[in-house]
């Protein structure tokens, strides 16, 4: 009956589809948001803004050595040729000169590397027998890239959950952290406990031994009162808020901004001092709640949510969290891995855009679109992640030759794991088998040597979702009577 079981999924369900998934989510809607976060460029040059809008990627395509374009081109043309199996990505990019629109076309920015049966590989819909004209094996499964004539797999990276409140005991006293991740940033953000019961925040840029009272005030939370009813009403909590509220000799907003300007703008006047410490509170501390004004306060409760489990946990009320339990882990499978890498090529490519504009504008040349885009900017760096598997964020071994001895061996190459610790530390618990692998990966399959334990496998049968948009989940818990509290 198992067997039955296990032969109609595998004939229902295709091996590489979550990550085919992943990949067509970073193509439909991930591409478009990290050209959203940097929509607007404004160079040196104070007259000059450019504006850029719609991504599109098309399917892949060929320039022959003549110059001239082929519609099709398939993954075993570029198998054959030792070509990369990519797609031209198109921008639309306005060019205003003192807020007058000067130019304004749909421009080729380069190539992205296209994952072969995805939603833009022209094999995807084929029947067995297109597949098979095409030069391709139809029991084959895809997920993978084809990369100066290589195939190439990505290996799922294993990474803590971001925006999720950890507790830890450390050597100086009990912590509450969070990674706080926006776009391509990414802070940790402590509330810690000491011993003698004073809570402290550490952010990015953030002063040492800066007192979490202290904070609140910056964040607008001035009186006694409403800081208090932040917190629960548990006496173990209000007795330490006693005590950080008598510690705390900053009362005033202003003197508790001023406080976290000296720090990151010493020697300069009290207004700019403000004005960069407003700065860094939007900017760095807990940048996924937002990071503007309004969302202050946010972050203020949020603050207390962490400095609240950091008390019940040193008062014996909860317990430590376990860093290696699967919920707090998550799975980056190729879409988000190419998202990370598309991002900080398009980084570049902005900052490319910027220099391109300011040297023209200097040299005194006519300034279009045509002469200030790049479109190696782009393809250098994407193609050169891809063909040595260094990713963003020293990471290494992330995209690798996909092994074809037999048909099991890109099997396991699709379903491999990678944690992002070093090998050459002991980390015993990390390489232990967890109780919450059972039924998500193989307790036998790892290499020996120093990988064994980080480098894991999925078990066949066990699946990663993609990312979800929040938008939704929130319309539905409204419709379900959810009402959303006034902060």
């Amino acid at each position: 009956m198992s067997w039955e079981l296990i032969d109609s999924y595998l004939r229902e369900k295709n091996i590489a589809q979550m990550e085919l998934d992943s990949f067509n989510q970073f193509v439909d809607i991930k591409l478009q948001d990290i050209v959203e976060e940097n929509k607007e460029i404004i160079p040196k040059i104070e007259e000059v803004k450019i504006e850029l809008s719609n991504i599109e990627i098309e399917k892949p395509k060929i320039i022959e050595a003549d110059g001239s374009p082929r519609e099709q081109f398939l993954p075993m043309e570029a198998r054959l040729r030792n070509r990369t199996y990519s797609g031209p990505i198109y921008l639309t990019i306005r060019l205003f000169r003192r807020d007058v629109e000067q130019d304004a076309r749909r421009t080729f920015i380069g190539d992205l590397p296209i994952m072969t049966k995805s939603s833009k590989c022209w094999l995807n819909g084929m029947s067995e027998t297109e597949l098979i004209d095409a030069g391709e094996d139809p029991k084959d499964f895809g997920g993978y890239f084809i990369v100066n004539g290589s195939e190439k797999a990505l290996m799922t990276q294993e990474v803590l959950s971001s925006d999720r409140v950890l507790i830890s005991e450390g050597e100086k006293g009990t912590v509450a952290e969070v990674i706080s991740t926006k776009g391509a940033f990414k802070g940790r953000v402590r509330v810690t406990r000491s011993p003698e019961g004073l809570l402290y925040a550490t952010f990015p840029t953030s002063p040492r031994k800066l007192l979490l009272f202290t904070l609140f005030k910056a964040l607008g939370l001035k009186t006694r009162k409403e800081v208090f009813e932040a917190f629960p009403e548990e006496i173990e909590v209000q007795n330490d808020l006693c005590l950080n509220w008598e510690e705390c000799d900053i009362k005033q907003e202003e003197d508790a901004l001023d406080k976290i300007g000296k720090f990151v703008a010493p020697g300069q006047v009290i207004d700019y001092r403000l004005r960069r410490a407003r700065e860094v509170i939007n900017g760095f501390l807990l940048p996924h709640i937002g990071q503007d004004e309004e969302s202050k306060l946010a972050k203020a409760y949020y603050l207390a949510m962490m400095a609240t489990k950091a008390i019940e946990r040193s008062h014996g009320l909860r317990g430590k969290d376990d860093k290696d339990h699967y919920t707090n882990k998550r799975l980056e499978l190729s879409g988000k891995l190419m998202e990370h890498l598309f991002r900080y090529s398009f980084k570049y490519f902005v900052k490319d855009l910027r220099f391109q504009i300011d040297r023209t504008v200097t040299r005194r040349r006519k300034l279009n679109i045509s002469t200030i885009v790049r479109p190696g900017a782009v393809s250098e760096r994407i193609r050169f992640a891809m063909s040595t598997g260094n990713w963003i964020g020293r990471s290494t071994g992330v995209a690798k030759f996909m092994d074809r001895v037999n048909y099991l061996a890109p099997v396991t190459d699709m379903r491999k794991v990678k944690s992002q610790l070093s090998k050459t530390r002991e980390l015993y618990e990390a390489r232990d088998v967890h109780g919450t692998h059972w039924g998500r990966l193989d307790p036998i399959e790892t290499p020996d040597g120093p990988q064994c334990g980080l480098v894991k496998n999925l078990c066949f049968m066990s699946e990663v979702t993609t990312e979800v948009q929040e938008e939704g989940v929130e319309e539905f818990l409204h419709k379900q009577g959810v009402k959303l509290k006034k902060l």
